[in-house]
C-alpha cells in the first residue's frame, strides 16, 4: 500500500492520491453531518460522546477503504488549504461520491 510522502512545497500529490483523498473527504463529510444531527437529539453527554467515537470509527473506517492513514489524509487536506489548484482537485473528486 503506498502511503502518502512528503513532498517538496513545490510538488503535487498524485492524481491517485488526491481522487483517494476526495473520495474520503466527501464521505467524511457524510459521516460528520449524519453523526452531527443524531447527536444534537441526544441530552445525554455520554450518549454524544458515544456518537463521537462511532463517527470517528466509521471515518478511520472510510479512511482504510481508501487506503489512508489519518496522517496521510490530512497532510492532503491541509496542502489542500494553501494551493486552490489541489483543493479544486479534491473538491473534483468529493464531488463524485456525495
Amino acid at each position: 500500500m503506498a502511503l502518502f510522502q512528503a513532498t517538496p512545497s513545490d510538488a503535487q500529490p498524485g492524481d491517485d492520491i488526491v481522487t483517494r483523498v476526495g473520495i474520503a473527504a466527501g464521505r467524511v463529510a457524510r459521516i460528520q453531518q449524519e453523526f452531527t444531527m443524531q447527536s444534537r437529539a441526544e441530552s445525554e453527554p455520554e450518549a454524544r460522546d458515544a456518537l463521537a467515537r462511532q463517527a470517528r470509527a466509521e471515518a478511520e473506517r472510510v479512511l482504510g477503504e481508501q487506503g489512508l492513514s489519518v496522517a496521510d489524509y490530512n497532510a492532503v487536506l491541509t496542502d489542500a488549504e494553501t494551493d486552490e489548484a489541489l483543493e479544486q482537485r479534491l473538491l473534483e473528486a468529493a464531488r463524485e461520491v456525495l
